[in-house]
């Protein structure tokens, strides 16, 4: 399998498709999944389940092995809420927002003060789960499944996680050996870094020392980091925050590249010079509730855009509206989104049991994503 996430000697399946076939885990980094669960050794894989190695997600079909075809939808959100509660008194944050990015799509969240756009990042990787509502990824539920799905989530934070005394070349070294598979040789990972820095960018600056580089450059040091274990999809916390318009139309950029090999990438924002280069925008009201969903420009797919939408000249004006009336734009909203689920539930025959120990632990730094550490 051509996969970051898989070693060179995975697993071991013996037996066959009528009685099961039994897993022997050879990996101790990545492992082996079956239903969405972690699969200890001697665990038995039979019909009507899914076995995950990596990303590919294996099924037994007519007496033998097959691969699924992924799903479309990469991640979907539903009805999620977070609402806390402090001396007796209750505050919403997130309202019930469901939405979905299709995979090879680019979509941004903006919003103006108070809008939840954080909130909502922190709740679809897990960081901090909603207090209702669920998160799927490729079919798979995440809070119910966050030890498998983890490694598969690429978080890039707002704050640059990258050490600046490194050059980028040994920065992406270190993080092949933390994040590839143990027994992949130097070679090997060297080969993923070389094949990030082309198809990244920070090819002039590869053995440049991360300190004499720009904002910018460094935000791209950034996003690399992520790509070595092709995660699907990629998150990004205002990516382009401080940098000058240039940078930051380079940055948006560079982020609609990765959806060309059908990555899907979600942006939370405040810039909005360059929204055009996404295909869709969420848009957030005080309150964490949707206001707008659909795309950036007038005439895509016939919709008259944020703009027309709004009846706005500018985004400052379409800021103003959402922070004087939040109420209203948000009634309007669910008035013409009635509300149907993002995604389908799983077939109920592979949909995993809930299992508390498989939550994700609430409270976990922002920025830290996933993978529970920056590195």
């Amino acid at each position: 399998m051509d996969d970051p996430l898989v070693s060179r000697h995975h697993a071991r399946l013996t037996g066959g498709p009528r009685q099961g076939y039994r897993i022997e885990g050879l990996s101790g980094l990545n492992g082996v999944r079956i239903n969405g669960r972690p699969a200890p050794g001697g665990s038995v894989f039979r019909d009507g389940d899914r076995l995950g190695i990596g990303r590919t997600t294996l099924v037994i079909s007519g007496g033998r092995i097959v691969a699924t075809e992924p799903a479309h939808t990469a991640l979907s959100a539903d009805e999620l809420s977070f609402v806390i509660k402090d001396h007796g008194q209750r505050e919403t944050l997130l309202d019930r927002v469901s939405f979905r990015v299709r995979s090879g799509s680019l979509v941004v969240v903006i919003g103006p003060s108070g809008a939840g756009e954080s909130t909502l990042l922190r709740a679809i990787t897990g960081s901090r789960p909603a207090t209702s509502g669920r998160v799927v990824y490729r079919g798979i539920e995440l809070y119910e499944n966050f030890a498998s799905l983890r490694q598969r989530i690429g978080v890039v934070p707002q704050d640059d996680v990258v050490h600046r005394r490194l050059t980028v070349r040994r920065a992406l070294r270190y993080a092949a050996q933390l994040r590839l598979p143990a027994d992949y040789d130097a070679q090997v990972r060297e080969h993923e870094v070389d094949r990030v820095i082309g198809d990244l960018g920070p090819t002039e600056n590869a053995d440049t020392l991360i300190s004499r580089i720009s904002g910018g450059q460094r935000k791209c040091v950034s996003v690399a980091l992520e790509p070595l274990t092709r995660p699907e999809p990629l998150l990004l916390d205002e990516p382009t925050s401080g940098l000058d318009p240039g940078m930051d139309k380079s940055v948006m950029e560079l982020l609609r590249t990765q959806t060309d090999g059908g990555r899907a990438v979600l942006v939370v924002t405040r810039s909005t010079d360059n929204l055009d280069l996404c295909d869709e925008v969420l848009i957030l009201a005080p309150g964490g509730r949707a206001a707008y969903l659909g795309p950036p420009r007038r005439g895509a797919r016939l919709t008259a855009g944020v703009l027309g939408y709004f009846g706005a000249e500018c985004y400052a004006e379409v800021f103003q509206s959402l922070s004087d009336t939040p109420d209203r734009h948000a009634e309007r909203y669910r008035r013409l989104h009635p509300g149907a689920p993002a995604q389908p539930p799983p077939d109920a025959r592979h949909r995993p049991a809930p299992a508390a120990a498989a939550r994700p632990t609430r409270g976990i730094p922002h920025g830290w994503g996933p993978r529970l550490g920056p590195a």
